[in-house]
């Protein structure tokens, strides 16, 4: 059984400076909006720094395209003050952001702020889920709403036009989903494949910085095999290389919440179910290994996110209802979405806690931004 070894949170009311925001929503657990600010939340992408410090990027907002126009797209550098057997607070520090934005006018349809000279992005224009950071520092996004794939550079500016996504099933033609941007501006339609809001949810680079990977959330619309897509997209090519892969998922999951890989063929997936607030709920994750183009990757369990040992009980103070905190640990959201792999025995993760929505940890409580680090019986490599 995996091990517990550290435990943070950032507060679920943390916001950072920005204009105000949530005035498409209702108020929900307690939590009622017009909010001051820009609430640093939602956290579906995790990346580790030299310094320590993570890169830690929240989704579209608010759940949905439509009610998320104003919340400024955004990655968060956080420092989780870890609670461990010796010390820490247990605290997670906000220390900066870089702001998505294209000044260069380089997306080919409207977006919110069209007509500024800035041109922020927001969660009306895209859902962005997974991130890498490249060798030269840039970052690479996987987004659902298109699905796309968004290259920016280390200050948030973006650098190329929107990739979208080829359909390695009928050559020349592109998966879209039904919020696709095109499609809603009457840019060449193509009929939506790509389930709502189940575009690239993860999404690995290889070892040798050559290929992304990125994966859609769940199977196409109509395919009951339960195979996710994955594709192979050359970084130094800008294009996407006609080989895919595919996932198949454990009858009891709905879908996926990232990928990482710790080598040029090997990674980790995180499977769930759309459960929360339920200790016997579906959160594994996943050891893969590519096989040949067109194939589906091979799978074995790595870890129970719902049965994690806590002997030292890292949790901290339990509130009334808090559920899974004790020496039997567990992760309880239905969005898991963050996954590092910090070395060959120690696995970084975040939930995405879908402000001020899931109430995986507490059915009374809204969910805090968790961290937790823990060690593998076994190393990866």
């Amino acid at each position: 059984m995996p091990t517990l070894t550290a435990f943070a949170k950032l507060d679920v009311a943390t916001f950072a400076t920005g204009s105000d925001s949530g005035a498409f929503i209702q108020e929900a657990n307690g939590f009622k909006p017009l909010f001051k600010g820009q609430p640093v939340q939602g956290f579906s992408a995790a990346l580790k720094n030299a310094d320590g410090t993570y890169m830690a990027m929240p989704d579209n907002g608010f759940g949905a395209q439509d009610n998320s126009a104003d919340f400024l797209l955004r990655i968060y550098q956080i420092k989780p003050e870890f609670r461990t057997k010796a010390a820490g607070s247990g605290q997670v520090k906000v220390i900066s952001h870089i702001q998505l934005r294209d000044p260069n006018k380089l997306i080919p349809f409207p977006i919110v702020n069209e007509k500024t000279s800035e041109r922020f992005l927001t969660g009306a224009d895209f859902d962005p889920e997974s991130l890498q950071r490249t060798a030269d520092g840039s970052y690479w996004i996987g987004e659902e709403f298109g699905p796309y794939l968004l290259h920016f550079d280390k200050d948030g500016v973006l650098l190329d036009a929107p990739f979208g996504l080829p359909n390695p099933y009928e050559k020349g033609k592109e998966l879209r989903s039904p919020q696709n941007q095109l499609n809603k501006a009457g840019i060449n339609y193509v009929e939506p494949l790509v389930a709502r809001s189940a575009g690239f949810e993860g999404m690995a680079l290889s070892k040798d910085g050559r290929y992304l990977y990125p994966i859609l959330e769940k199977p196409l619309i109509g395919d009951n095999s339960g195979q996710l897509i994955i594709s192979q997209f050359d970084v130094e090519k800008k294009a996407y290389t006609g080989k895919y892969y595919l996932f198949k998922l454990d009858t009891k999951a709905s879908n996926i919440g990232d990928f990482q890989m710790f080598s040029n063929d090997e990674g980790i997936i995180i499977e769930r179910d759309a459960s929360q607030n339920d200790l016997q709920g579906h959160k594994k994750l996943i050891r893969v290994k590519f096989n040949q183009s067109g194939q589906e990757i091979q799978r074995m369990l790595l870890v129970d996110l719902m049965k994690i040992d806590n002997p030292d009980l890292l949790y901290g103070k339990v509130r009334e209802g808090d559920i899974g905190t004790g020496k039997d640990f567990a992760f309880p959201f239905e969005t898991i979405e963050d996954v590092i792999i910090e070395n060959a025995t120690t696995l970084t993760l975040l939930n995405d806690n879908n402000f001020p929505f899931s109430t995986g940890r507490n059915k009374k409580l809204a969910d805090d931004n968790e961290v937790i680090q823990i060690k593998l019986p076994k190393a990866l490599y």
